[in-house]
């Protein structure tokens, strides 16, 4: 099979590269003009094709009409809403309208975020998964929310055109390469950490157990028309990951906020926004429909796909943790 992994240099797409070259595909890189296709992928057996999709080649949809499955992995974020808009969206919109310019009938994978649910709609520790409704309020959001919200709209034009869709939205990915998550709470630069509550179970995922899903549904015929959530069981806490984190070596100091502080500062800010028409708003960070998504408990169910593909995550949590936090500070 012949595929092409956007978004292939970055922390998830590397391993996606990897999964894929291990099943035998024929993979393909695309590199920015900026970029060289990294050792690693090369090793892999991967070559590049060269394109940014922010602005794309004149020629893309025809070099597109080779590949048998895309990945489409490209996003990121930036100092900016603009930039974040361009990583998430406008790369999007240009792969979707090349793909149609095509004539493409393949399969599209495409890599969401749990961010799309709509969580301030649901009762603390409710149960999400795949039937979950989306965000109905996403300019409420924090940009990323909102960017990836919008991303999965644009991809779903291709839906009833051709191309099979398959989206995968995965939990918060880890691994040596990303070892803070935003779940834990805020950075005090790069060696403290703010610890927002602190017993707060995290929807993580290791970076292999995701490529692992993501390569199964560009794979498995089953996988054509789903959508798939990607959480590993035995989901962690936020004090049991910094412990981890800690005891593996040179682990952030931990400063510990109760959860109830943060969210009456919140309140009492969107309090004086309200009578003051905006002028004393809460931080993004503090606003309450803003941080209920990240650090209210919820259940996540991890069992979709096994049922539907038979995939079982090739790490543990258990694994996962020590592959992370062995052997010290990575860069």
């Amino acid at each position: 099979m012949r595929t092409l992994v956007t978004g292939a240099t970055g922390f998830v797409g590397r391993h996606v590269v990897t999964d894929l070259a291990g099943r035998g595909d024929r993979v393909t890189a695309m590199v920015r003009p900026s970029s060289t296709l990294p050792a690693e992928l090369a090793d892999a057996g991967a070559e590049a094709l060269v394109a940014d999709l922010r602005r794309p080649p004149p020629d893309l949809a025809s070099r597109l009409a080779a590949f048998d499955a895309v990945y489409h992995l490209a996003a990121g974020g930036g100092p900016t809403w603009r930039a974040l808009f361009d990583a998430n969206v406008t790369t999007t919109e240009n792969l979707v309208r090349a793909l149609a310019d095509a004539g493409w009938r393949g399969r599209l994978v495409h890599v969401s975020s749990l961010a799309v649910y709509g969580f301030n709609q649901l009762p603390r520790g409710a149960t999400v998964d795949e039937s979950t409704p989306l965000e109905p309020e996403p300019g409420r959001r924090d940009d990323y929310a909102w960017t990836k919200l919008w991303q999965e709209r644009v991809v779903r034009r291709v839906e009833g055109t051709g191309p099979e869709l398959v989206i995968v939205r995965p939990g918060a990915i880890y691994g040596r390469e990303r070892r803070f998550q935003y779940r834990l709470g805020r950075p005090l630069g790069e060696q403290r950490v703010l610890m927002l509550g602190g017993g707060n179970p995290m929807p993580l995922t290791h970076v292999v157990n995701a490529a692992s899903l993501v390569g199964e549904c560009g794979h498995h015929p089953r996988a054509a028309g789903q959508v798939f959530n990607c959480v590993d069981p035995a989901p962690v806490t936020q004090r049991e990951y910094l412990r981890r984190w800690r005891a593996g070596g040179q682990g952030p100091a931990v400063v510990p906020v109760p959860l109830w502080v943060m969210r009456g500062a919140g309140a009492a800010l969107s309090l004086a926004g309200r009578r003051t028409q905006g002028r004393w708003g809460p931080p993004l960070f503090l606003d309450p429909y803003v941080m209920e998504p990240t650090f209210r408990r919820f259940e996540f169910d991890t069992t979709k796909p096994r049922r539907v593909l038979g995939w079982a995550p090739p790490l543990s949590s258990e694994e996962g943790l020590r592959l992370t936090f062995a052997g010290g500070q990575t860069g």
